[in-house]
């Protein structure tokens, strides 16, 4: 049987509550710097990604997952003192409504929606129609330019975590839990926990771009429905390896040696086929001359509005297979990449 990791459930309310949305990620770096203490020095870079360096004498690989979290930017305030927003990454502006957030990590606020006399659901909305409120006070306590994110308290329900922000701070966890039992590992790892991915995976291209690895690894969050063509994806039935994405195909040899991980550590596994989203792969894959992609995310369930739900089971099995990863060779290190 595989072994448990009891500090991963210790990790999750810190890391879905830090600020963190794209862009300012300070929050969430902070958090992440205390939690790997011990397992190495992390430095922050020019885009604000978190990097860390295990030294090793084999290939090169790269463990990445990105740690912002979707997020709100006020493009005008009105007389009225309310703020209007765009949105910041590809959360539906109707999953926003009624959302409390963090703004600039220190002033909470409301979204709320101006809804049409004719409206018959929220389906169509569009991101302007959305307001920001933080109930009065001071004049000009709302500014131009202010970034939030969502704040919420994660909840335990039962075997299962209920929070804002489990995507992607559900893989900051299980890479986090890995690292801390890493031992005997057979690659120079280095660990990317990738900024501004909800605008486009920019953390991710230039952190791999940085690193120049043989090989890597994406860690992220899949939701249920979502997997096309694969007999569907559930909760409590281990991590899904990543067959296909919107512009990312699996390596062949990333994926064998994924899936003899997952074999040796006895980590039952699904299968994720997104057609019209996808990860950080796909920037990963294509940087410099290429580099053997593979990609784990965790089952989430997204519960309607800003919070999702994950089996913790899932979680401690990503790290179990991740911890696994860094023990297992690559099997073709002279292959095309």
């Amino acid at each position: 049987m595989n072994r448990s990791f009891p500090n991963v459930d210790s990790l999750v309310p810190a890391l879905t509550e830090a600020y963190g949305p794209p862009g300012r990620e300070t929050g969430i770096r902070a958090a992440l710097k205390r939690m790997l203490r011990g397992a190495g020095t992390p430095r922050e870079d020019a885009l604000g990604n978190l990097r860390l360096h295990l030294p090793g004498r084999g290939p090169r690989l790269l463990l990445t997952a990105h740690m912002d979290a979707p997020g709100i930017i006020v493009t005008r305030v009105e007389a009225s003192g309310t703020g209007r927003l765009a949105i910041l990454g590809t959360m539906a502006p109707s999953d926003w409504i009624g959302a409390m957030v963090l703004l600039d990590g220190n002033l909470r606020g409301l979204v709320g929606l101006d809804r049409p006399g004719d409206a018959k659901d929220g389906r169509d909305i569009e991101a302007d129609a959305l307001f920001l409120d933080v109930g009065g006070g001071p004049a000009g306590r709302i500014r131009v330019g202010t970034v939030g994110a969502l704040e919420g308290r994660s909840v335990k329900l039962g075997d299962s975590w209920c929070a804002a922000n489990l995507d992607n701070r559900a893989g900051c966890a299980a890479l986090v839990a890995a690292l801390r039992e890493a031992r005997g590992f057979r690659y120079d790892v280095h660990v990317v926990f990738s900024a501004q991915s909800d605008l486009g995976g920019r953390g991710a291209a230039t952190g791999t771009f940085g690193v120049e690895p043989d090989l890597a690894v994406v860690v992220d969050v899949a939701l249920t429905g979502e997997s096309k063509g694969t007999g569907g994806i559930a909760l409590g039935k281990g991590p899904c390896l990543g067959l296909k994405e919107q512009g990312f195909l699996a390596h062949p040899l990333m994926l064998e040696l994924v899936k003899r991980a997952a074999k040796s550590a006895r980590v039952k596994h699904q299968w994720l086929i997104r057609e019209s989203s996808g990860s950080d792969a796909r920037t990963v894959r294509a940087s410099r001359g290429g580099v053997p992609t593979a990609v784990i995310a965790i089952p989430a369930r997204r519960t309607g509005g800003p919070c999702a739900l994950l089996h913790a089971k899932d979680l401690n099995d990503t790290a179990t297979l991740v911890r696994q990863i860094l023990k297992t060779p690559y099997p073709g290190e002279k292959g095309p990449r």
